[in-house]
């Protein structure tokens, strides 16, 4: 029996969503394409005929992970009185640091992009990181644009290493401890609201 296109596309979306999550939480080798494909409820077959390789979705997956995040992130930001506070209060977090299948693709795979060989996932999490401080460059307060930049750069640091670090420690004391810490840190020094 023929497959419609439509059923292909909605297929091939399923099995984008499913690895967005999946990869996000196992990592890009942590899971197997027919585990993938299975969880996705489709065959290990089916997989060829909508990807050109595992790399070719791994790059589709973080691309939808990364523009769910935006979407999610852009929401947030534009109903506050203080994007920076609500940014640094939504991503380091315990909800973030204990669900990353729907977290942010750095703190997830950042690690495992810097190793991996495919020049397109390379290139798409460097524009991940370009964009994320082109977004905390416009929300730290002051007026010099090399020093809300640089500011910028190191409040993406702090926060990606926060959710990094509270995820590692088996502690759960610590890891909260981790990102209570870094977070009214970052917001103390950093936020300010907006004015009208």
């Amino acid at each position: 029996m023929k497959v419609s296109k439509e059923t292909v596309e909605q297929n091939r979306e399923r099995v984008i969503d499913t690895a967005a999550k999946l990869f996000r939480e196992r990592g890009i080798d942590g899971i197997g394409l027919a585990d993938l494909m299975k969880a996705a409820g489709l065959t290990h077959g089916a997989f060829y005929r909508q990807f050109k390789s595992k790399d070719d979705l791994v790059v589709q997956a973080v691309k939808r992970a990364y523009d769910d995040m935006s979407a999610d992130l852009a929401r947030r930001i534009a109903a506050s009185d203080d994007p920076l506070q609500t940014l640094v209060r939504h991503y380091v977090s315990d909800d973030h640091r204990d669900d990353p299948g729907h977290g942010c693709s750095l703190a997830a795979l950042a690690g495992d992009a810097a190793r991996h060989d495919d020049p397109a996932l390379r290139a798409f999490f460097g524009n991940i990181v370009s964009n994320y401080i082109a977004l905390l460059t416009r929300l730290v307060p002051g007026g010099d644009p090399v020093a809300k930049r640089s500011t910028a750069i190191a409040v993406l640091a702090e926060m990606i290493g926060s959710v990094v670090l509270s995820r590692a420690v088996p502690d759960p004391t610590l890891s909260g401890e981790i990102i209570d810490t870094v977070s009214n840190d970052l917001v103390k020094r950093h936020s300010t609201p907006i004015s009208a």
